[in-house]
């Protein structure tokens, strides 16, 4: 490891104001939570409790038990820092964890990401789904996580028979946030693998933008999980290969305010096939009493498409949606794009809803630049397909890399190639309201203009705060799915391969 003999301290200045805007009449102003100033030394050991202070860039750190930042301590990573969690196995439960009580900064860049992993002999594909070790658990009172540019990998074990966070011996997600009066914000990064949800808000203010979630689960588990309490927006993400749902919306859990998110220009590639339980979705849905707003999605051999659920029934009256792609290249795949009665929705489809002369297989080929849309097998997109059988082309996302020591390379580029059809065609305007029996209470008066995104409610990143949401670029994209022809929108294509 290397050793740092300095001090380095960051003074951290106070978030922006967060600005929810569900019209251009009204806004409502909130002052996020300041994390602690200075956050403290630079750590040259195996990382122990209590943790504070920095990792620093280009270091590489070893983890062997529960590591808790206390309430009111930061734990800030530098770009190109790497945690090892050492003691994982195959069977192990109880692995280490992240017990965040205070606030959580992993700030990788581009150039130079941050990786949460194990050691390099345990990473195969083969055990993406059975949890090395547990991931980053912020409790109720947790100050902000925020997520830039790192790779969270293999994480998702069990819990230790003393898990104070989590219950003993319980399934943990590889990042779990819950605290109502502080900001989750994830950007460009990475979650590969997990037993069950990769992530899940059970509350608080989220903004989820340019990730990619690969490859979760056996049997069931969303992607990003989204909980009563939550509100906030996730656009420009990849999911490829999550078990049931992408994205999924459902107010449970007794919290205000009541679930609600905008997702939006993301791409979702072959979900939902793993799970074996009926009248689940395979893409991206809102379910019991959430709303939302989904647009300029790209759904390309998922099990099902959009889906607005009728049991326990999505708030529908405040739910916007259109302008979904779809690609199917079986019969199986086209009956379910707009699901309906088949898989227990009420959404029906839209006058710009993209189904390809519809209900027609193998039309709408999105075109795109490194990923053929037929290269699964069609028997490989059948309900209840176990992982054993699924090709590593189905889960991850690969880009000249070998990323994985038990499977051959392959490239996929998930960017649409010159001449797509879902270029310039998705939808860029005003979202207007409609009515509703009794008028919303949630959203604005009868005929007025949402805004896209309608809450921006973390922290905004300015001159005077490198760590809110980069809200910079986003908005409705002009392309289908999260890879914008412009150059705005996902860029994760290169994977960096951690030394």
């Amino acid at each position: 490891m290397k050793q740092r003999n300095f001090v380095f301290k960051l003074a951290l200045a106070a978030m922006l104001p967060l600005i929810i805007s569900a019209c251009s009449t009204s806004t409502q102003v909130q002052q996020a939570p300041i994390p602690p100033s200075p956050i403290g030394n630079y750590v040259t050991d195996t990382l122990k409790s209590p943790l504070k202070g920095t990792l620093a860039a280009d270091s590489t750190y070893y983890m062997i038990s529960d590591v808790v930042i206390n309430a009111g301590d930061t734990l800030y990573i530098q770009a190109g820092a790497k945690v090892i969690v050492l003691g994982a196995s195959t069977a192990q439960t109880g692995t280490p964890e992240f017990q965040v009580n205070g606030t959580f900064i992993s700030d990788g860049t581009a150039a130079n990401p941050i990786f949460l992993t194990v050691p390099a002999n345990l990473r195969q594909y083969k055990y993406l789904c059975t949890g090395l070790w547990g991931g980053i658990a912020g409790s109720l009172t947790s100050g902000d996580i925020i997520l830039k540019y790192t790779h969270v990998e293999f994480a998702g074990g069990t819990s230790s028979p003393t898990d104070k966070l989590y219950g003993p011996s319980s399934p943990r997600y590889p990042v779990w946030f819950e605290n109502p009066a502080a900001n989750f914000i994830m950007e460009d990064s990475w979650i590969t693998g997990a037993v069950d949800d990769p992530m899940r808000v059970t509350s608080g203010r989220y903004s989820i933008f340019r990730n990619v979630f690969e490859c979760n689960s056996l049997t069931s588990g969303d992607g990003p999980n989204i909980k009563s309490g939550s509100t906030g927006d996730m656009a420009y993400n990849l999911v490829i290969g999550t078990c049931t749902n992408g994205p999924k919306l459902a107010n449970k859990g007794g919290n205000n305010p009541q679930t609600s998110g905008n997702i939006y220009n993301n791409t979702f590639i072959t979900c939902g096939w793993r799970c074996t339980l009926p009248a689940r979705a395979g893409s991206t849905d809102i379910e019991q009493g959430a709303y939302g707003i989904e647009y300029n999605n790209l759904i390309v051999n998922c099990r099902t498409g959009f889906r607005l659920v009728q049991a326990p029934a999505a708030d529908s009256n405040d739910t916007y949606y259109d302008y979904q792609w779809y690609y199917g290249s079986t019969d199986s795949v086209v009956l379910h794009f707009c699901n309906d009665a088949l898989d227990g929705g009420v959404q029906i489809r839209k006058p710009h809803d993209n189904l390809g002369k519809p209900w027609t297989t193998g039309a709408n080929d999105p075109m795109f630049t490194g990923y053929s849309v037929t290269q699964v097998p069609a028997a490989r997109l059948t309900f209840g397909d176990p992982f054993s059988s699924q090709l590593p082309v189905e889960n991850v996302l690969f880009n000249n890399s070998s990323r994985f020591s038990d499977i051959a390379s392959f490239t996929s580029d998930f960017h649409l190639s010159s001449g797509s059809p879902c270029a310039g065609t998705a939808y860029t305007g005003a979202i207007k309201t409609i009515a509703t029996t009794p008028p919303s209470t949630v959203y604005p008066t009868v005929g007025t203009t949402i805004k896209v995104p309608v809450n921006a409610v973390t922290s905004i990143k300015g001159a005077g705060n490198p760590y809110g949401a980069d809200y910079t670029t986003l908005g409705l994209g002009a392309d289908f799915g999260a890879y914008q022809s412009n150059g705005s929108g996902n860029n994760a294509g290169v994977f960096t391969h951690p030394n």
